[in-house]
């Protein structure tokens, strides 16, 4: 059974999908940033705190960097709150830093798990918290900036400018690496999408190529069928007229149609044995067993000669002639001429009264095979409809034939009585017909 595609999920159920519960890998991320930014942060508060003077700032300090790491573990779960959080915590630790308190304690280590809020914006398919993260930290930096002069009476304007590029940079940095990440995300999204869609066109592809093949067999085992029970139908009623009046020729027409019976049933199995195959391939390889004989070739130009003989019969001749050199040609070519003269004597035997006069010339070009098949024969039905040239399967197979191989093809009733048959086909075939 084939599995069905798998389509890749809209934007809404990827975001939607994105709001899970916090992961242990979050915990986890959290854990370490606590665990590598949090003791450098305590020890500076610690040593900067007058206790118990600042004992309300330390522990408002303390909470908001307590919050901002815990906003790390969060925002994958809520992206827009654990921002809106984190950038509440910076303005208060802004406000921590001004002029008359202890320390100051927005440049202090754990202010870089705002940056880790940033990146994850600015990573996820949410447009507002990305632009949001990125106009949240530029001013964040400026009031950074701004609350730091007067902890730096001595610096000059060259060091106030490095420290506003420093803290401009990283969060631009965060916000950057953040979009790369999303981008490659999507670019990954984007090539499964493609080898899953060339998985389909691939799938589809292979249909096509079992429907040509089956429409193929189809006209393979109308040829085969349709010439040999006109044959064997010609060859019998030949048999049972000769009947007591020559029994040589009575046996002789006998034995023709036990001949034709036998080779159309080797087509037939060949052509069977292309639909049977796979499983017949599949049966063997997992049984161990031989495998099974390749099938006859196809017919072609050389099987000409015996097709005229078993088509001749009591008041059915057949001449079979040939004029110019005889050039190489493709097997498609070859079947193609040896479909059209044996679909064109068939229509006779079918459609035609005895006695009849068939002709069947090959005439070798330098560049082109042309192929004629002519008969005299009256129609057993008057409409010309139900004629060799009407619109039945055989005339339209004869001509999906030529033209598949690149020829010309012709079928019409004869002045004075009859039918011809013209197909023309190119000696030197053509790359890519297919």
């Amino acid at each position: 059974m084939t599995a069905p595609a798998r389509t890749p999920p809209s934007p809404a159920i990827a975001r939607a999908g994105s709001s899970r519960p916090p992961s242990l890998a979050d915990w986890v991320w959290a854990a370490a940033a606590a665990a590598a930014l949090l003791p450098l942060t305590l020890v500076e508060i610690f040593a900067a705190a007058r206790l118990p003077h600042d004992g309300g700032w330390l522990v408002a300090t303390l909470t908001l960097y307590a919050v901002l790491h815990v906003t790390i573990a969060l925002r994958r779960r809520w992206l827009r709150a654990t921002l809106a959080v984190a950038s509440v915590s910076m303005f208060g630790l802004v406000i921590a830093s001004l002029p008359g308190m202890p320390i100051d304690a927005v440049l202090l280590p754990s202010s870089l798990c705002f940056l880790v809020i940033v990146f994850t914006a600015a990573a996820s398919d949410d447009r507002l918290a990305d632009v949001a993260s990125i106009v949240v930290g530029l001013v964040g930096a400026a009031m950074m900036t701004a609350v730091s002069v007067p902890w730096a009476p001595t610096a000059g304007p060259g060091e106030l400018i490095a420290l506003a590029g420093f803290l401009v940079a990283s969060v631009g940095a965060a916000w950057a690496l953040g979009r790369y990440r999303r981008e490659s995300r999507r670019k990954l999204a984007a090539q499964e999408v493609a080898r899953e869609q060339a998985a389909e066109i691939r799938l589809q592809a292979d249909r096509a190529a079992v429907a040509d093949e089956r429409r193929r067999i189809g006209r393979e085992l109308h040829d085969v069928i349709s010439h040999s029970l006109a044959v064997m139908v010609a060859q019998a009623e030949a048999a049972r007229v000769l009947q007591g009046r020559d029994d040589a020729r009575s046996r002789a027409a006998v034995v023709q149609v036990v001949e034709t019976g036998r080779a159309a049933m080797t087509d037939m199995r060949g052509l069977l044995g292309v639909l049977a195959e796979p499983t017949a391939v599949r049966a063997t390889a997992s049984a161990h067993a031989p495998v099974p004989p390749p099938r006859e070739p196809s017919p072609g130009l050389d099987d000409v000669a015996a097709l005229v003989e078993r088509a001749a019969g009591p008041h059915r001749s057949v001449v079979l002639s040939s004029s110019g050199a005889q050039g190489p040609v493709s097997p498609g070519v070859a079947l193609a001429a040896y479909r059209v003269i044996q679909e064109s004597l068939t229509n006779t035997l079918r459609h035609t009264r005895p006695p009849t006069s068939s002709a069947v010339r090959l005439t070798w070009g330098d560049d082109e095979l042309t192929v004629a098949v002519t008969d005299d024969g009256v129609p057993t039905v008057p409409d010309a409809a139900s004629h060799p040239g009407g619109a039945g399967r055989g005339i339209r197979g004869m001509h999906d034939r030529v033209e598949h191989v690149g020829g010309r093809f012709e079928s019409r009733p004869r002045e004075g009585g009859g039918w011809l048959t013209i197909a023309t086909f190119p000696l030197t075939p053509e790359e890519s017909r297919d």
